[in-house]
C-alpha cells in the first residue's frame, strides 16, 4: 500500500513521510499495513523490538485523524501489540507517543519490557527503562529484520488460527 495523500501535503523533511514513500527503509520493512496505519520497526534508540505504527496520511495531531483513521486505530495496536507479546515474549508492551518535533506526523512507538532474565535492563521499567535505552546504540539492521520477521509471522499465524 502507498500513502496516497497529495505530495503537496508531505513536508520533505518528515522521517515518517519519507519512509512511508520508500524514500528511506526501514530494516525488515512493512510489518502489517491498513489502508490508515503502517507499522514497521523502529529506527531510533527504542531497543531491539520497538515497533513504529504511524498513520499513512500526514496529520500532525490527533484532532487531525479522520473518523476512519481514529476508528481503525485501537484495532490495530491491539493487533500489533498482541502479536509482540506472542513473538517477542514480552512481560508488557508500552505504548508511547511523542509527536514533539517538526515536522510533526502522528505516531507511536510499542515498546516490548521483558522479564529480564539475564538482566540486560537491569530490572528496570517506565521511565528508567526509557533513559537505558537512549543511551544504548541502535538496534542493528539485521537483528531488527529478524525481530520484524517474527512479528509478521506471528500475524499470519494469528490470522489463519482467527484469533485477532
Amino acid at each position: 500500500m502507498v500513502n496516497d495523500a497529495p505530495a503537496g501535503d508531505r513536508p520533505p523533511d518528515c522521517l515518517a513521510c519519507q519512509i512511508l514513500t520508500g524514500q528511506m527503509a526501514v530494516p525488515g520493512g512493512t510489518i502489517a499495513e491498513t489502508p490508515d496505519w503502517i507499522a514497521d520497526h523502529c529506527i531510533g534508540k527504542h531497543g531491539l523490538g520497538a515497533i513504529v505504527v504511524k498513520s499513512r496520511a500526514h496529520r500532525e495531531n490527533f484532532w487531525d485523524l479522520t473518523p476512519q483513521e481514529a476508528a481503525t486505530l485501537g484495532g490495530f495496536l491491539k493487533k500489533i501489540t498482541q502479536a509482540m507479546q506472542v513473538a517477542l515474549g514480552a512481560e508488557r508492551i508500552y505504548i508511547n507517543s511523542w509527536v514533539d518535533q517538526p515536522p510533526y506526523h502522528v505516531h507511536f512507538v510499542l515498546q516490548p519490557r521483558y522479564l529480564d532474565q539475564d538482566k540486560a535492563e537491569l530490572g528496570l521499567q517506565g521511565l528508567e527503562l526509557q533513559v537505558y535505552r537512549s543511551l544504548q546504540p541502535k538496534p542493528k539492521a539485521n537483528e531488527a529484520g529478524a525481530i520484524a520477521d517474527k512479528i509478521r509471522a506471528c500475524l499470519a499465524d494469528m490470522a489463519a488460527s482467527r484469533s485477532v
